[in-house]
């Protein structure tokens, strides 16, 4: 091979090197977010932790079930029992309010049913089943309400009304009592009238309560089965995507090595650079995702579309998720970008140094002896004393 066709492969190879360089630039920072929000999302664990300490421990969900679910709650029709629950609860007060929630929801209920629900939904992600088998276990709240937590219910709501005039005493006992439905006139009327009206709701609540399933499916067996096997071919991708797309960078700097780098001194130029900037590029992605946060996750949850009790519970839980995946960006960016301004500083460290056997320069430390050489062609002054040799060598 000539040395013109050396130097036009080897210029190829620096070609590609350098685009190479640049996808690494640019894959890199969307590599590092995919690991970061994929850790989040496609493992139960984290996510888990994530939603507990978001939903739950913030107090979210509880707010939320407290003013929003007990003032909107519905009656069913079918039963003649009105359609608007609401109306009934609206006296109570926040001490009351609390004291429904605990009677209704058991201690630890909430966090149980997550993990249960996401340990069925990955389950369902990494086996061959078509339909996921998600449901709600509703035996602990059937008993918490059957152990005197309707009772209790019932008690708070008529306590929260105010005192019945003797008028309206007769109306209640009319409505109720006789008739059989629930009051149209809302207050507390005296006893016995408000013990008979406490049973007879209690009873009737309890009636409805045994009749409940100990589980609720969330997912029916009628739902599309080509829907969801689709939908688990593609979240299947999404995951090996988010959570494998950093090996493409890695791969570019082994591709880069084997094309470009020749010597120890290369890979400050054709590893530390590309390295070096594309934490950078992660550092700005970064800066752009925090800033478009609060808009992103407005538009997620108005898309929703499914009233302000879903929506609050949903802006909580993608806003800790958010929150989760973006902040090992930053670490990472970090990194990136130390660990190339690192290989950059040592390689040049390890090219500044002298080498062995070099010329002293101009610059030569203080206290370094040196020797003047004696010129090419410059006869040798006979030291005084010492006479010149004779003969042969003379």
């Amino acid at each position: 091979m000539s040395q013109s066709q050396r130097g036009c492969i080897d210029v190829g190879l620096r070609v590609i090197a350098v685009l190479m360089a640049v996808g690494l630039m640019l894959s890199l920072p969307l590599a590092l977010a995919g690991r970061s929000f994929g850790r989040v999302l496609f493992r139960p664990n984290v996510l888990t932790a994530v939603l507990s300490e978001s939903v739950l421990e913030s107090g979210v969900l509880k707010t939320a079930i407290r003013e929003n679910l007990l003032t909107r709650a519905e009656f069913d029709p079918a039963q003649g029992q009105g359609d608007d629950l609401g109306r009934y609860l609206k006296y109570l007060s926040p001490a009351q309010r609390e004291e429904i929630y605990i009677a209704l929801i058991p201690p630890n209920w909430i966090e149980q049913q997550i993990n249960q629900v996401l340990g069925d939904l990955y389950a369902w992600l990494d086996d061959d089943r078509t339909l996921p088998v998600i449901t709600l276990d509703l035996q602990p709240i059937k008993t918490n309400l059957l152990r005197g937590g309707i009772n209790r219910f019932v008690d708070s709501v008529v306590d929260s009304w105010p005192s019945c005039k003797p008028e309206q005493v007769e109306v209640l006992q009319g409505e109720f009592i006789e008739g059989g439905r629930l009051p149209e006139t809302l207050c507390e009327p005296p006893e016995p009238l408000r013990g008979r009206m406490v049973d007879l709701v209690t009873i009737a609540f309890e009636e409805q309560t045994r009749q409940l399933p100990d589980s609720a499916p969330l997912i029916e067996r009628s739902a599309s089965v080509g829907e969801f096997i689709a939908l688990k071919e593609q979240l299947r991708f999404i995951r090996a995507l988010m959570l494998w797309g950093w090996m493409l960078p890695l791969s570019l700097l082994g591709l880069i090595m084997a094309f470009a780098v020749r010597a120890w001194s290369d890979f400050g130029r054709w590893w530390g650079v590309p390295l070096l900037l594309g934490g950078v590029s992660t550092l700005i992605l970064a800066i752009f995702l925090s800033g478009i946060r609060e808009d992103l996750i407005s538009g997620w949850v108005s898309g929703v579309g499914s009233g302000v009790f879903l929506q609050s519970i949903l802006a909580a839980a993608l806003e800790g998720m958010y929150r989760a995946g973006l902040r090992p960006i930053w670490l990472l960016a970090l990194f990136v970008i130390g660990s190339g301004w690192m290989l950059r500083r040592l390689v040049r460290r390890v090219n500044a140094k002298p080498q062995k056997g070099s010329e002293v320069g101009p610059g030569t430390p203080a206290g370094v002896v040196t020797r003047v050489l004696p010129a090419e062609n410059q006869a040798s002054e006979p030291e005084e004393g010492i006479e010149p040799p004779a003969g042969i060598f003379g």
